[in-house]
């Protein structure tokens, strides 16, 4: 299939368009993104006189979009702007592994909501991050499908990395996904979202928690949409024009002819049923849950140029830690020594510990050897974290736990039983600057909390005139 520029386009259909906008505004009352000046409440009653009249399936009504941003401060979100080149970039992704699907092997339904693997709605404030959030998404939506992880990853650290000073005047997809794939995803704790592309990037100073291999370009028409939302959810772009704005629910359409695009959102599935049977698709937006139906919408099929600049994402699903979850038992008599393992990478690798309680006296090395004297007993739970040495690195991390137990109390040189040698050591570093007990419980013989004469009188008893075992009371 071969497919006109974009810009050969644009031209061939300018009087085309310019004609068919101008009698849709006239006789339909459709309004542009760039809104009259009209209070929301005025515009909202044109819109609903409008699906009255026009006996739509969606509703409208005020929303924090309309009633937070100035026309023009909501036009500025619509921030999908392409290159003059973006037609070559485009077809430089498409590829002979993408095999589109039947629309007769295709299901009338799809949803990954259903699923439970689409991440929360997020907000882009009044900066033109679409194509920020919709990546993103893109990617927090490919590692729930295929790792089986819920990420919240950083949209700030694209905008302020990728395209400092400018990203919030617009930009497109594959500038995030090219990101993705050189210096990965950070956590959105590491840098909070801000709608400014001004704040300066510290991305360098986290570990990366995702990365991209590739994408894959996949044409509008309806069935290569659905085989590769099959696959994955995928970010796309459309029209948006002002009446979208105050969508509060059901199918959204608009009949404006138009070649053009200005907003990325996040395709999760379709219904060939909505719409009176002409089908829609389902899409998470990034305007916040208190916009549309929860933060999604539907859109009828065939509207606002829908499904352009649609790209498949792949992500690595082979490199692994292949340490269980659960790791050896530590106890507080011994020194302690453990090897982390990664599977399916380059080594050496890089290991480190990016979140969690780590047992404090052990110490984990960038080998990933795990070891020390655990300076107290419990259950200590930590996220690890490795990269490998590829070219472009992959890297992955996994929630273990370990557990340190500690000294019988009483056992002060920690040989698993009572003796005169315990009294001896005791004695020893009471009174004579010897060795201290590895464990505090092995100085604690009457669980005062306290290592003391009265502790060593205590075990005399036990073991020599029949007295109570070590905090048996």
């Amino acid at each position: 299939m071969k497919y006109l520029p974009i810009m050969d386009v644009m031209k061939l259909t300018y009087l085309k368009f310019a004609l068919s906008f101008l009698i849709s505004f006239l006789i339909l009352g459709v309004i542009p993104a760039a809104a009259a000046d009209k209070s929301p409440e005025e515009e909202l009653a044109e819109i609903r006189q409008k699906i009255a009249s026009e006996n739509l399936d969606w509703t409208a009504d005020l929303n924090p979009v309309v009633l937070q941003y100035s026309p023009e401060e909501r036009e500025q979100m619509l921030g999908l702007k392409l290159p003059d080149n973006w037609q070559a970039i485009w077809e430089e992704h498409l590829s002979d592994d993408f095999v589109v699907k039947s629309a007769e092997s295709l299901p009338a339904y799809f949803n990954w909501e259903d699923s439970g693997v689409i991440t929360g709605v997020r907000n882009q404030g009044g900066c033109g991050s679409c194509w920020d959030f919709a990546a993103t998404a893109a990617l927090e939506a490919s590692y729930f499908r295929f790792r089986g992880v819920n990420l919240d990853l950083s949209e700030q650290a694209v905008l302020s990395c990728a395209t400092p000073g400018y990203g919030c005047e617009g930009s497109y997809t594959e500038v995030a996904y090219n990101h993705f794939r050189l210096h990965g995803a950070i956590a959105e704790a590491n840098m909070p979202y801000l709608a400014n592309d001004d704040i300066p990037c510290t991305q360098y100073i986290y570990p990366d928690l995702a990365k991209v291999i590739k994408w894959t370009s996949v044409p509008s028409p309806r069935n290569y949409l659905k085989t590769a939302i099959m696959t994955a959810p995928i970010a796309v772009s459309f029209q948006v024009f002002n009446d979208f704005y105050y969508y509060s629910g059901g199918c959204y359409s608009n009949g404006m002819p138009t070649d053009e695009i200005n907003h990325a959102i996040l395709v999760v599935g379709w219904d060939d049923n909505m719409c009176h049977g002409e089908g829609a698709w389902r899409c998470k937006n990034s305007w916040g849950s208190w916009w549309g139906d929860d933060g999604f919408f539907w859109i009828r099929y065939d509207n606002c140029n829908f499904g352009q600049q649609a790209f498949l994402i792949e992500i690595d699903t082979s490199f692994n830690i292949a340490t269980p979850a659960q790791l050896p038992q530590a106890d507080m008599c011994q020194d302690y020594g453990f090897q982390l393992e990664a599977v399916n990478g380059v080594p050496p690798y890089k290991w480190g510990v990016i979140g969690g309680n780590f047992p404090a006296g052990l110490t984990l090395d960038s080998s990933g050897f795990i070891h020390g004297h655990a300076g107290s007993a419990g259950s200590f739970n930590f996220t690890i974290h490795v990269e490998d040495s590829g070219m472009l690195s992959k890297v992955w991390f996994k929630n273990v736990a370990l557990n340190i137990v500690d000294a019988l109390n009483g056992d002060a040189d920690c040989s698993g039983s009572y003796n005169i040698l315990d009294i001896s050591f005791l004695i020893g570093y009471l009174y004579k600057e010897g060795e201290e007990p590895q464990s505090s419980q092995g100085c604690d013989c009457n669980c005062s909390s306290n290592c003391d004469i009265l502790d060593v009188t205590f075990l005399i008893n036990y073991l020599y005139k029949g007295g109570a075992a070590p905090c048996s009371n």
